[in-house]
């Protein structure tokens, strides 16, 4: 820009505070001067913050000659700021004009398939990038407990954020195609806007992420409650992390709270149900023995009910080697279902002693049924009571373009995790209190609590609490 006419004509597309990150950014990329960003010194100062390929690609857009047979070969200002005023407020017409442009399309041509993969691929990583290396981001948190991107789980987001474009993937495809998935591709619109926002303020020296006032989106949750044992290594992956928390309602995505691992608590379902019953909304990660990885969501909190539970939220999914989202039809409501049966032994009794909580279980076998989708027998995702097996159907009505999660329909648990998502419930009994409020030993063991409760005993000792312990 350089002249008073355009530096006018800035000022009306501009904050004040943008325009000085933006004249920043320009000269930090220039090396000074303000007429003298050559695509050379863009792609090289950018390249520091994000991928090459997509420097590059971005480059491609903004040094586009304006007349033909007419080479570009310094931008001012102004168009210099063209990819930070698009992602921040730019239409679709514009934001698709701007893609077309990077992957060096005209608008009257087909988009290259390949191109758009490779395109979203270098998002995803730069996003990846940006995040580890800005402060304060809850990034380093996911990567200090193991969960790392390889090149395998982003290319697989990239084709999991592909998979609205159509069924079947062709070489080429009309760009009004591609103008219908950005429309239905938010999470893409979110990785990418984010991407070119921290590349501009990062290099124009802003702390700011965000200059426009909206409801901030979450894009990578905080994680809680992470497990202290050094032996801990995660199933799933940050790309896993990222494609299914855009998946869940938006005011669960700011939390992650870690509940069970099969590696660190062991292969118990009786466990597993302990960390899990009354926690809110969850999230399932099993890998079975053919590595392949799967789960589903659950938005309600478990509990024992001999009918389904859950709303149309409830999700199913498989991260490897495919990522994919099933959500509901509507066609009928099995979304979650919690139960036991108990039989009596034929001597009429079996005891089960559970010594640090004092309580008696008399006359009980359990036979655990946990379920998401389907029918009895017939289930989307079913885990069996001995924790060791399980079932994914061929067919599922309860799950829109629903596809068999395991590669086989009766599987074999290798690992599980189970995460509950959003803030922690609380009980109608537990408001007003504090952390430093006394607790009665009747309330420690709450995971053999929570197995008797399922059961449905009584908890007799509730009312003889120590003095002042009442209230």
């Amino acid at each position: 820009m350089g002249n008073a006419n355009g530096k006018k004509e800035s000022d009306n597309l501009y904050t004040s505070e943008e325009l000085r990150f933006l004249e920043t950014a320009y000269r930090s990329a220039s090396g000074g001067a303000l007429e003298k960003l050559t695509s050379d010194r863009l792609v090289e100062s950018w390249s520091q913050t994000i991928e090459r390929s997509l420097a590059e690609s971005t480059a491609q857009f903004l040094f586009i000659p304006q007349k033909p047979g007419q080479q570009c070969i310094n931008i001012p200002l102004k168009r210099f700021g063209e990819p930070y005023y698009i992602m921040e407020r730019g239409s679709i017409e514009m934001k698709m004009q701007f893609l077309l442009s990077s992957l060096n399309r005209n608008p009257s041509d087909n988009f290259n398939i390949k191109q758009l993969e490779q395109y979203i691929h270098s998002v995803i990583k730069s996003y990846v990038h940006l995040e580890t290396t800005s402060k304060g981001s809850s990034i380093k948190e996911w990567q200090d407990l193991g969960f790392i991107t390889t090149e395998r789980s982003a290319c697989t987001f990239a084709k999991g954020l592909m998979r609205n474009l159509s069924k079947d993937l062709e070489h080429t495809m009309p760009n009004e195609t591609l103008e219908r998935w950005l429309h239905v591709t938010p999470q893409f619109l979110q990785l990418w806007r984010e991407v070119f926002v921290q590349l501009y303020t990062r290099h124009g020296g802003s702390n700011k992420r965000s200059l426009v006032k909206e409801i901030e989106i979450c894009i990578l949750p905080q994680l809680c409650d992470a497990p202290q044992n050094s032996h801990y290594r995660p199933i799933i992956e940050l790309p896993h992390v990222l494609y299914i928390n855009a998946q869940l309602p938006r005011e669960m995505r700011h939390k992650w709270r870690f509940l069970f691992s099969s590696k660190i608590h062991g292969e118990s379902f009786s466990t597993m149900l302990g960390k899990m019953l009354d926690k809110g909304p969850t999230l399932f990660f099993i890998e079975d023995e053919d590595q392949y990885i799967f789960g589903g969501y659950a938005p309600e909190s478990w509990a024992l009910k001999p009918q389904f539970a859950g709303n149309d939220s409830s999700l199913l999914y498989t991260l490897s080697p495919a990522m994919r989202c099933f959500t509901s039809t509507g066609y009928n409501d099995h979304y979650q279902y919690l139960n036991l049966n108990q039989q009596t032994m034929p001597n009429g009794l079996v005891s089960h002693y559970l010594i640090c909580s004092n309580y008696i279980l008399i006359n009980a076998i359990f036979i655990y049924l946990q379920g998401m989708g389907g029918q009895f027998e017939f289930w989307g995702l079913w885990l069996d009571c001995m924790f060791g097996e399980g079932q994914s159907v061929e067919s599922c009505t309860t799950y829109g373009d629903y596809v068999q999660l395991s590669k086989r329909k009766q599987f074999k648990i290798r690992n599980m995790e189970v995460w509950a998502v959003g803030d922690l419930p609380v009980k109608d009994n537990e408001e007003g209190g504090g952390e430093g409020q006394k607790r009665s030993v009747l309330d420690g063991n709450l995971e053999d609590r929570a197995m008797l409760e399922i059961a449905g005993k009584q908890m007799h000792s509730d009312g003889l609490r120590e003095p002042g312990m009442d209230d």
